[in-house]
């Protein structure tokens, strides 16, 4: 017997997107210190990359304290510029999945602090996902991405940028198999326009 999301990947499902999780190194969304990029396609996790990032900003005790990112974690990595364009490359064009809106604030947030081209991508965002699939248990609240991840069993660090992106590509997946909607049902129900 085949899964629903086996069924969903088979046949015409889209079960095909990026999920991405940015850490920062104090409250401007724009300091990434370190991005997540997992890529699924068919409905498999097949790339996961993680991306020290010099912020060029300085880091708070209270940021540090959640991710473990410092000033000498950094040390001689690239900053955000010079990463740009491989993460443009990568996203451009794609379906990209956040969970909440503060990934796709970030990234935008850094892009304009630089001066940067806009990365143009479909963004979803994951908790409202989640929210919709499962109504009964997070219509109001309860989406956060630690305790949706532990009431469906996925096992992450939390606040690692690449194990959250995972965790939040194993949402969508499942969410995906519990609704019968793909990728594109979803970007119908959430109203993503490209």
């Amino acid at each position: 017997m085949h899964s629903k999301r086996e069924e969903l990947s088979k046949g015409t499902g889209n079960l095909t997107f990026i999920a991405i999780d940015v850490e920062t190194a104090n409250a401007n969304p724009a300091s990434i210190c370190q991005i997540g990029i997992v890529q699924v396609r068919s409905g498999r996790v097949e790339e996961q990359l993680s991306i020290l990032v010099d912020p060029e900003e300085k880091f708070d005790a209270g940021n540090v304290g959640v991710h473990g990112i410092n000033d000498q974690t950094v040390e001689g990595c690239d900053t955000f510029p010079e990463v740009h364009g491989d993460l443009s490359r990568r996203l451009r064009g794609r379906v990209v999945v956040s969970h909440t809106a503060f990934d796709r604030v970030a990234v935008a947030g850094a892009v304009e602090k630089y001066g940067l081209g806009r990365i143009r991508a479909r963004w979803m965002d994951s908790a409202m996902i989640v929210r919709r699939a499962w109504p009964g248990k997070y219509r109001v609240r309860g989406w956060g991405l630690a305790r949706v991840a532990s009431d469906l069993g996925i096992e992450f660090r939390h606040h690692d940028a690449v194990e959250d992106a995972r965790a939040a590509a194993e949402i969508v997946l499942q969410a995906c198999e519990s609704s019968g909607l793909d990728i594109d049902g979803w970007l119908s129900q959430l109203k993503v326009r490209g």
